[in-house]
């Protein structure tokens, strides 16, 4: 049997198989958490999951909150996980190293520059194969992957950006979405999807961008040294305005993540990046217009940081979206402030927060709440997993009821504690060695958690 040379040194490579869709034992008791079985199906403990990664195709910043969503699935629905890898050392150097000389290459069918990490199928595929995708150029990378889809019986996708750009951009996608996914899901309002729909591909719609609110590490008023966080684009009357309002204030205005350019873990970057949003006391949140303005028009969306904001508990002002269905469902109980973008003077609502630390706290307290209660992947799995009309697994309610019990001590003004464990559940007792451990020689098969993977 020959196998295909990897870019990546075997140090680097985690114990846990992640091309393996392994079997967990039995849920244990003293694990304090009733995680479904994956070789168990039935409304009580859920499909076999299995979950494609695209997270190694394209590592920008903005792929840190998929990539965490991918791995609370992981752990609440004991998924398997798939990664999708470059293929060969080759495609690492000189020009082929640029994604779009991937994609080129990989829908003409010239080459394979990319393939799934160790792939090699034993039984029967899992009940359900789930996607994760930033947006469409992420995920066109599946035109030129065959067999991606017959990991699961049914396909379900997230992409968490559509524009009708990306749509005509990418043709080959295109094909592939209406001939191999059976459930499609679109963070953004804007992009006409229903064409999409086909012989196999019957449900498409709308759920908001997944994000690990857990993710998130509490932070009380004291620590909260950053009055404004604007980690996005700065409209310059706004910033004009913010910048004079910190000049006078003696305060700290945040127009960036920092200094990150040698950064080059997703994972280091986004801690950071949550670390500094929940230190802020006031997030600039304005809305997104995916697409060419002459496509979307007056439309206006919620993009992901009004979620990031709300789960890391900061009051949110920004030119806000009234009109998106997003924004009145998911975003409204933030009770987040109006600040046009082509503001000439400084709202007075906004003034006052900025002047107050217990009137930004109370904001915060509310977004926070509000996101524990609705906004996170947990949430968005029920909501896809009711539309796909499949079982939601065990450890899913668990997760949302834990998710509650924060929620309630927040709003009853109590402190809330940092998650015990990975993701937000309680920690593991110590492993006990089974079969397993004959034939892996890293010692982390079944539900278990190597440490090794949080390089990726």
């Amino acid at each position: 049997m020959s196998l295909r040379p990897t870019p990546y040194r075997q140090s680097e490579l985690p114990a846990v198989v992640p091309g393996e869709v392994v079997e967990t034992p039995e849920p244990d008791e003293d694990r304090g958490q009733p995680w479904p079985s994956p070789d168990r199906t039935g409304p009580e403990h859920g499909p076999r999951i299995a979950i494609l990664s695209l997270r190694e195709v394209r590592p920008i910043a903005d792929f840190g909150g998929v990539m965490e969503a991918e791995e609370v699935l992981r752990d609440a629905l004991a998924a398997g996980l798939y990664r999708v890898m470059v293929s060969s050392p080759r495609f690492t150097r000189g020009p082929l190293h640029r994604p779009v000389v991937r994609r080129v290459l990989s829908s003409s069918r010239l080459a394979r520059p990319y393939r799934i990490e160790h792939h090699q199928r034993h039984g029967e595929p899992a009940d359900v194969l789930l996607v994760l995708a930033k947006d469409l150029r992420d995920a066109s990378v599946l035109a030129g992957l065959p067999g991606w889809h017959e990991l699961g019986d049914q396909v379900i996708m997230h992409i968490s950006v559509v524009t009708e750009q990306d749509l005509r951009r990418y043709p080959e996608l295109v094909v592939q979405l209406r001939r191999r996914v059976d459930v499609l899901f679109s963070g953004s309002e804007m992009p006409p999807l229903g064409h999409l729909r086909s012989e196999r591909l019957l449900t498409v719609g709308v759920i908001p961008p997944l994000l690990d609110v857990l993710a998130f590490p509490p932070k009380s008023e004291p620590e909260r040294t950053i009055d404004v966080f604007s980690p996005g684009q700065r409209p310059p009357a706004q910033h004009r305005l913010l910048q004079q309002w910190a000049n006078s204030h003696d305060g700290k205005y945040q127009q960036d993540i920092g200094q990150l350019g040698a950064i080059t873990s997703v994972a280091q970057h986004r801690r950071i990046f949550t670390t500094m949003a929940t230190r802020s006391r006031v997030f600039l949140t304005n809305y997104d217009q995916f697409g060419h303005r002459r496509h979307a028009g007056a439309h206006r969306e919620v993009g992901p940081r009004f979620y990031e904001a709300m789960a890391a508990g900061c009051a949110l002002a920004g030119d806000l979206p009234v009109s998106s269905r997003q924004f009145g469902e998911y975003v409204a109980e933030a009770q987040p402030l109006q600040f046009p973008s082509d503001a000439v003077r400084l709202p007075s609502d906004v003034a006052a927060v900025l002047a107050d630390p217990a009137e930004s706290e109370r904001l915060g307290r509310t977004a926070r709440v509000a996101a524990l209660r609705r906004n996170d992947v947990a949430h968005r799995w029920r909501e896809m997993a009711e539309l796909a009309g499949i079982p939601v697994s065990s450890g899913i309610e668990a997760r949302i009821k834990q998710l509650a019990g924060v929620a309630e001590t927040i709003a009853a003004g109590g402190a809330e504690l940092p998650p015990a464990g990975p993701r937000g559940f309680p920690p593991f007792p110590p492993r006990q060695r089974d079969w397993r451990d004959e034939t892996d020689p890293g010692g982390s098969a079944g539900g278990y958690r190597d440490p090794a993977f949080d390089r990726f």
